[in-house]
């Protein structure tokens, strides 16, 4: 597969599900009341308004330098005790709670005498308690099978090492560093979201920066499966299709293939703000049992929105609103202008900030802006499309024509029903309207990066409204689920493995240098403790020892770094001038990074100071002529790396334990 750190990118995810599959038996074992009949909404319902939270509270927890992996775990643990207990019983007086108190330890002295649980577990059989539907387990299919896609399109990706690569990883130690507001970088929620991945699944940020992509693939196949099953009210069929279409499909949409499995902040911001336009149609779906909590919950949502992408808050967001006004029913109209105060409020707050921020750092507001609506490092290209671009438009809208048309005729029936699908293909149409008109400020590339999810909605908005025609008019058909689940997944892997061989014959995999870069980096971050040993490397990879250990580069290796040796090794039984000028003391252990190929196309403007690699090996070869202790440590395809042991036993992680 071409990916040297595999293992790495897997143990995240697998960490991260069975973080999700705790979570979730925790809530059925200790937590009263009954299961959600509806799996997939009530995951989609706690993924965007629990992902939202985590955005707002790690910007809030930044700003008061206060956001690390403990603070994490310990409101974790508050927020279950709260549950546990009952938010009621929290905010109760306090000689209630009192009474409560005594009630509660008097329970627990019974329940030990007569050896019975000290908690109170759903009274249901444990097979039924954690149980899932047949609906959700197809849905979390669908998204291992675009996780799997997109692991496998990791060959093409020559993003990482890029320039863009490493400020993006500067971002996220930033982000660990207590840096949320910078005057160089665009909004960074998306940022936050990966160290969150990143600490609670102990994955180093290269590897996050790597495997985030594949993890958005998945959360974006499981919005879309349950957007499609919520606004048709097709519990598998129509949902698995469509989300098919966008896992697998790659030739009928423009995109950049050699940057697939980079996480975009557009899409990030999709898997909340196609929730958002739910809400505002089925608001009932988000405040659950108190409508009360509607503004608060979608506030929260809109403010996530706001932190993670400034595109989808300005850009995509206000067409859908206007559109949503004129198919918003009555009974819910309230509720619609409670999610616009919402959404004008989050909007406000959130580059208010900004601006004032910026205000006092003397930078101009409105530059910030641009550059967060109009992108330097997305690029999408037609020449991986079966059609030209204007022809896939016009059949998309063509499509869309009729089955608006459709549905308008049919809204007589189920006017509700009817009305959001409608909504919905108007607003995607009037997207592609205002993408045509080279307005300044609409980025085509951003928008195309989100336009094969919108044609993948209106492809399976199109394929239900024949299939409920074809019931409702001409003939009821019935299959059952599973037989219609696994011819789908045959058709449609079928058509993507034969439909686009041509697609991938034209690609060339990229070259394994980089990726063994990151691998050697993630080899010595995992067998020597931090900050005990230094790399020698060209100055371009500096930032990958940030916050990790110390960093030489080549020519300081070869001209003050080697004083410092001399002078070290001289005096290194003289403790007192060690004392006195630590100036001169050395890593324990260095790891020097070889280079054995220099014609790796884009390499040479990557690495500097290449030209220096055989003095480099010159010097290595010395100090091991003067009996110091040289071992090969990493060895790959155009790469080696040489440690170099200073002070042997008192670098590595093995030796010290």
């Amino acid at each position: 597969m071409n990916i040297p750190y595999t293992d790495s990118i897997f143990i995240g995810l697998i960490r991260l599900f069975l973080w999700i599959l705790f979570l979730y038996v925790m809530k059925r074992l200790f937590f009263k009341g009954k299961g959600s009949k509806n799996q997939i909404n009530s995951m989609a319902g706690m993924w965007s308004f629990f992902a939202s939270v985590i955005v707002v509270g790690i910007f809030l927890l930044v700003q008061i330098n206060s956001y690390d992996l403990m603070t994490c775990l310990f409101i974790m643990v508050i927020f279950f005790g709260v549950r546990l207990v009952g938010i009621q019983n929290v905010l109760s007086d306090s000689a209630r709670f009192r009474r409560q108190r005594k009630m509660i330890l008097l329970d627990v002295i019974e329940k030990v005498e007569d050896k019975e649980p000290l908690f109170d577990i759903v009274e249901e059989k444990p097979t039924k308690r954690l149980s899932v539907n047949f609906g959700f387990v197809i849905m979390a299919l669908t998204g291992f099978v675009a996780m799997v896609v997109r692991f496998y399109l990791f060959k093409y990706d020559n993003y990482q090492l890029s320039e863009s690569w490493f400020s993006e990883l500067a971002i996220l130690k930033g982000i660990s560093q207590q840096k949320w507001l910078s005057n160089d970088a665009g909004v960074v929620g998306q940022h936050a979201l990966m160290t969150f991945y990143e600490k609670m699944t102990g994955i180093s940020p290269e590897i996050t920066l790597e495997s985030f992509g594949i993890l958005q693939a998945f959360i974006l196949s499981f919005i879309i499966f349950w957007f499609m099953n919520i606004m048709t009210g097709s519990k598998v069929t129509v949902p698995l299709m469509a989300t098919l279409s966008f896992a697998f499909f790659f030739n009928l949409v423009p995109i950049n293939l050699s940057q697939i499995t980079h996480g975009k902040e557009t899409l990030m911001a999709l898997t909340l703000v196609l929730p958002a336009m739910v809400y505002i149609y089925k608001p009932w779906l988000l405040y659950a049992r108190s409508s009360r909590t509607y503004t608060s919950k979608i506030f929260v949502i809109f403010t996530a929105i706001a932190l993670i992408d400034v595109y989808s808050l300005i850009v995509l967001i206000p067409p859908f609103i206007l559109v949503a006004s004129f198919f918003t029913s009555k009974n819910y109209r309230r509720f619609y202008f409670r999610a616009l105060k919402a959404y004008s409020l989050a909007t406000g707050l959130v580059l208010g900030v900004y601006a004032l921020h910026f205000y006092y750092e003397g930078v101009d507001f409105f530059q910030f802006i641009v550059s967060n609506l109009l992108s330097v490092t997305s690029s999408t290209y037609t020449s991986n499309m079966i059609l030209p671009y204007t022809e896939l438009i016009t059949i998309v809208q063509i499509v869309s024509l009729v089955s608006v048309i459709v549905m308008f005729f049919m809204m007589k029936s189920k006017k509700d029903k009817w009305a959001s699908l409608i909504a919905f293909v108007i607003y995607v149409n009037v997207l592609i309207g205002i993408s045509f008109l080279d307005f300044r400020y609409f980025d085509i590339d951003l928008f195309n990066e989100v336009l094969p999810v919108f044609i993948s909605i209106i492809l399976g908005v199109a394929i239900y409204l024949g299939m409920y025609l074809f019931v409702t008019k001409v003939k009821k058909v019935y299959m059952p689920e599973a037989i219609a689940v696994v011819l789908i997944f045959i058709l449609f892997a079928t058509g993507a493995f034969y439909g686009q061989k041509n697609l991938f014959g034209k690609e060339e995999p990229t070259s394994r240098l980089s990726k063994n870069v990151i691998a050697a980096y993630q080899e010595i971050s995992a067998s020597f403790l931090p900050y005990s040993y230094a790399v020698v490397n060209s100055g371009t990879f500096q930032p990958l020892s940030t916050n990790s250990h110390n960093f030489i580069n080549y020519r300081d290796f070869l001209g003050e770094y080697a004083v410092r040796d001399s002078v070290y090794f001289a005096n290194k039984e003289d403790k007192e001038f060690l004392r006195a000028n630590t100036q001169y003391i050395i890593p324990n252990s260095l790891l020097v990074f070889v280079f054995n190929t220099t014609s790796e196309e884009g390499f040479n403007r990557l690495a500097l100071y290449l030209n220096l690699t055989d003095n480099v090996i010159g010097r290595i070869e010395k100090l091991k002529s003067e009996g110091r202790t040289v071992k090969e440590f990493f060895k790959s395809d155009g790469l080696t790396v040489f440690e170099i042991v200073n002070n042997p036993g008192e670098a590595r992680i093995k030796e010290l334990l």
